[in-house]
């Protein structure tokens, strides 16, 4: 099942889900790219990136790679809004380090604040007793972070995903028709028709980056009481708490410079996508893609490779390994399952669908927020040209020795992959695709003003 309402959330009886129930929040997901989109443009052309000299820095080397890591930290951030809608009262950390009192709700197995500061993630793993020798806390129990289910986490990111490309494709082609497949059974997760062309995607989106809610307290946490006193004892740093979030003011805290962003008290259906989206200025936007981009030049470096601060930084993304997070949740298509699953997808979609239509009218593309990065000529790199073809179309040369060469007609040649597109790199093999998600072509827009025509009726509300 489909549809091209791609705001909607629905199940597989074809019933649209109220807002409330959602897995996904998607007009206000919508909302929250166009503002934030829209702000990168402004901030282009008033001097604002001047302030941020990491990012006038990527920009003035490549405007097309800038705006696609722009588009990498703001598809995190939406994931980020989407773990934050599902935050608990429940396992919340408690930590004195910064010199107050406060809790974290974190989404790594370690302390937001204290990871950076020592010289092992161990030193500030979470859950564990401070009082008990290293070797035991290295082999605890794992705990990870505050995770949500994979299939969420699938479903989140196959609507970042079609959300921006469907803005990519409609700042060229308006009258583009984007489609989201929700049955869960089908093979096909997103389409994209213009031009008599059709696009079929196969999405790996997962977050690198996610930024830990935090709230600070007016007094310390206790835990038991004193037994030569009876008074009340401070609670340990680093162990875990319960904590009402609708009664205190969160915000979404920066690990790499001990910042926050409030976001308000959790109430209503649209928190925290409300309260956010209205107080988001450029200079909090370009904070969130500096952050975003600071710690993801760090995860570009190969992991044997890292030292100092690089290192450090790269303990606050998804997939690291034990203690910090499980290395089953790597981002996108740095997951190698993500990438070989994926390989199989676009392989399919040729020999079944592309290969099968008649008019020769359909494309096929991988599409991920994140490609293997560090690991790239590993997985991908000898295999984004690669054209196959099945054996009964190769014909022997007129010599008829079978052992020499063969000929084949172009049309029955197929691109193993048409595009491989994520936000980091992006391999075109088709003019076409090149031509729709330009992102040299949408930066350029964004400069000039007419995209922001295009971010007014792709997201249906003002981004002003």
């Amino acid at each position: 099942m489909a549809t091209t309402d791609i705001d909607g959330d629905y199940r597989t009886n074809n019933v649209t889900v109220a807002l409330s129930k959602q897995i996904v929040n998607g007009p206000k997901m919508r909302e929250l790219i166009a503002r934030m989109v829209t702000k990168v443009g402004q901030g282009l052309t008033d001097g604002t990136l001047a302030g941020f000299p990491l990012l006038q820095s990527q920009y003035a080397a490549d405007p097309a790679r800038f705006m696609g890591l722009v588009f990498g930290a703001i598809s995190d951030f939406c994931f980020n809004m989407e773990y934050v809608r599902r935050i608990t009262d429940a396992r919340w950390s408690y930590c004195t380090k910064a010199g107050d009192h406060r809790v974290y709700y974190p989404y790594l197995g370690v302390c937001p604040h204290c990871v950076l500061k020592g010289n092992r993630p161990v030193e500030a793993v979470l859950g564990a007793n401070a009082l008990v020798g290293e070797e035991e806390r290295e082999s605890r129990a794992r705990y990870f972070g505050n995770k949500i289910e994979s299939h969420h986490v699938g479903r989140i990111g196959e609507r970042v995903i079609v959300y921006i490309l469907d803005l990519l494709i409609k700042s060229k082609f308006p009258d583009a028709t984007s489609l989201l497949v929700f049955d869960d059974q089908h093979d096909v997760d997103a389409a994209f028709f213009f031009e008599g062309l059709g696009i079929i995607t196969q999405i790996k989106a997962s977050p690198l980056i996610l930024l830990p809610v935090m709230s600070v307290m007016n007094a310390p946490m206790t835990e038991g009481v004193s037994g030569e006193t009876g008074l009340p004892l401070q609670k340990r740093d680093h162990t875990f708490a319960g904590f009402t979030s609708s009664d205190h003011e969160l915000n979404l805290y920066f690990s790499t410079d001990d910042t926050f962003l409030p976001i308000g008290k959790r109430s209503g259906q649209d928190w925290p996508y409300a309260p956010l989206i209205g107080a988001l200025d450029q200079a909090s936007v370009f904070k969130i893609i500096n952050n975003w981009l600071t710690i993801y030049m760090a995860f570009e470096v190969p992991k044997r490779l890292r030292t100092g601060d690089d290192k450090k930084k790269a303990w606050l993304t998804s997939g690291w390994g034990a203690p910090i997070d499980d290395n089953k949740t790597k981002a996108g298509l740095a997951r190698s399952d993500n990438m070989m699953k994926g390989t199989y997808a676009s392989l399919k979609y040729g020999a079944y669908y592309v290969q099968e239509c008649q008019r020769r009218t359909l494309k096929t593309a991988l599409v991920a927020n994140i490609d293997p990065v560090h690991q790239y000529a590993d997985y991908l790199e000898k295999l984004e040209d690669i054209r196959w073809a099945h054996n009964k179309d190769f014909k022997p040369n007129q010599n008829g020795d079978e052992t020499a060469s063969y000929t084949i007609a172009k049309d029955r040649l197929t691109f193993l992959f048409d595009s491989v597109f994520t936000f980091n790199r992006q391999i075109m093999n088709d003019p076409v695709l090149a031509d729709a998600w330009d992102l040299g072509g949408f930066i350029k827009k964004l400069i000039d003003g007419s995209a922001t025509k295009t971010l007014d009726s792709w997201s249906g509300y003002s981004a002003a």
